[in-house]
């Protein structure tokens, strides 16, 4: 049947069936605009409202989690989402991306006089800290062993990510050495209360298969393979950034951001640990030299924050508050057991063997072990399988995270401060990259080319144009600064800080020198 339809001043001769399916689209449109919307506001907010966490010493995340349960059906009801499957594959890659970034942001000379302590912190203690846990939440909530261990697992691992930067707005600086301990432990301990629950979750099926030998066998595997995939897949990734020398600084992060979910993925598929992968990964990169590397770790720092507000975010969209009066006793119990027992005893138990006996330094590793990300993304995986009490287990899970960030992440600079382990930031940092600000004065970079009449004469035999410097020198893979008498070599790559009116006189510099083979 034809008809004409009027539609903002426009005839259009359409059938009945043409003009619904435009007005359906139209409609389509206009709400895929409205998420659109709706999602930068967000997140505009929310990083107008992280100023809160200088002023209040307020959690950033916390209050990502407040915006998200503000928009969710128990709030003003904008959004409605259950998702849990998208939820746990938004949260698989957004781990793999904070396991990444803690690594990469890592230093290793400062962490190897600690690594021993570091490694036992994320392997026994976290041991410790679930069979605390599952010991309370079996003879408090009547599951069994198997059931408790699961819970237990989520909520074993933590967030130093959530610490320091905290401590960064609020402008203090932890000494190194325990700084390093509790980054250390934290990126580690995540893919290892990872391990922990994935075995768990598998043997919780399979029942007969959960004997002592099978389940130290796959855990041995999977963190074996994890470790060594990480590590020489980290070193192949580092060597194909040096060799392709990308012309556009741009598709380095495109480049590392492809290897590192490659990276989990093959492990995975050969059985190791993806997530303590990508974590070595990191870990090795950060020693390594590589082009862009300052540019990446800015990159993957943003990108770990991105992930985590979204995590939050999520968390908070998913939950129902009014499910949680039935479960919030027991949750405070378990939140309190674990920030004041387990998480103590555990420490205590590693570090003392070390000759830790700085109580103080002890008192605020202790204090430190905040929950995060991590218990996030192992409750939305939770869901996903067929377990019992999984509901429940997801909601005592986003209230004893609740509960941590709320009392730890809020009071942890002022127990710094009390326990006199920092210093001001201002003294501590004396130094610190300086970035070009005028627009007259900029670096540029260029390479001495094959047969090149600069090749093989020093610096000061150049006769460089006014208001040029060469700062530094790539060669053979190194950097070195520059003397005078330095002699040039083919295929050095040359950085010089100029001003911009000296460009062109360089340029043309270069151009002479190149010698045109017969």
């Amino acid at each position: 049947m034809k008809c004409t339809v009027f539609s903002s001043g426009k005839i259009y001769p359409d059938t009945v069936e043409q003009f619904v399916t435009r007005r359906i689209e139209s409609s389509m449109d206009k709400e895929f605009l409205l998420i659109s919307l709706l999602v930068s506001l967000v997140l505009i907010i929310s990083v107008f409202a992280s100023k809160a966490t200088s002023r209040f010493g307020v959690p950033i995340l916390l209050i990502f989690i407040g915006i998200g349960m503000l928009l969710g059906t128990d709030g003003l009801g904008v959004v409605h989402f259950n998702d849990y499957a998208a939820t746990n594959l938004f949260g698989t890659f957004a781990l793999i991306f904070i396991l990444f970034a803690g690594g990469f942001s890592s230093q290793p000379k400062i962490l190897r006089p600690i690594w021993k302590e570091g490694v036992i912190l994320a392997t026994f203690g976290v041991f410790l800290t679930t069979f605390f846990m599952t010991c309370l939440i079996h003879y408090t909530m009547n599951w069994n062993w198997l059931t408790s261990a699961i819970l237990s697992a989520a909520v074993s691992s933590t967030d130093a990510a959530s610490v320091f930067g905290i401590l960064r707005t609020q402008k203090m600086e932890i000494r190194s050495k325990i700084r390093s301990l509790v980054e250390l432990e934290s990126g580690s301990n995540d893919p290892m209360s990872v391990v922990i629950l994935l075995l768990l979750i598998q043997f919780s099926k399979s029942p007969g298969e959960a004997t002592f030998f099978s389940i130290a066998q796959n855990f041995f595997v999977q963190v074996s393979l994890g470790g060594l995939a990480g590590w020489f897949l980290a070193k192949l990734l580092v060597r194909l950034i040096n060799w392709l020398k990308l012309e556009f600084e741009g598709l380095y992060p495109v480049l590392t951001m492809s290897g590192i979910v490659c990276i989990y993925a093959l492990t995975e598929y050969c059985g190791g640990n993806g997530f303590l992968a990508v974590f070595i990964a990191g870990l090795s990169l950060s020693g390594d030299k590589f082009l862009s590397k300052k540019a990446l770790l800015v990159f993957h720092d943003g990108l770990s924050w991105l992930m985590q507000v979204g995590m939050f975010l999520t968390l908070g969209l998913l939950v129902t508050p009014s499910e949680l009066n039935g479960v919030i006793n027991h949750s405070i119990v378990f939140a309190v057991a674990l920030i004041f027992i387990a998480r103590p005893f555990a420490v205590l138990m590693c570090l003392i063997p070390f000759g830790y006996r700085n109580l103080r330094e002890l008192a605020f590793i202790i204090w430190g072990g905040l929950k995060g990300a991590v218990a996030i993304v192992l409750a939305t995986h939770l869901l996903m399988e067929d377990i019992p009490y999984a509901k429940i287990m997801f909601n005592v899970i986003f209230i004893i995270v609740i509960i941590s960030m709320a009392l730890q992440g809020s009071s942890i600079g002022w127990i710094a401060r009390i326990l006199g382990i920092c210093v001001p930031k201002s003294s501590a940092s004396c130094f610190k990259p300086y970035e070009l600000v005028r627009k007259t004065i900029e670096f540029i970079e260029f390479e001495i080319p094959l047969s090149s009449t600069l090749a093989g004469r020093a610096i000061f035999e150049l006769k460089l144009p006014q208001d040029v410097l060469i700062v530094l020198v790539h060669r053979d893979d190194d950097d070195f600064i520059p003397e005078g008498n330095t002699e040039l070599c083919e295929h050095d790559r040359i950085v010089c800080l100029v001003n911009r009116h000296a460009i062109p006189e360089m340029k043309h510099l270069l151009e002479a020198s190149q010698v045109i083979q017969s």
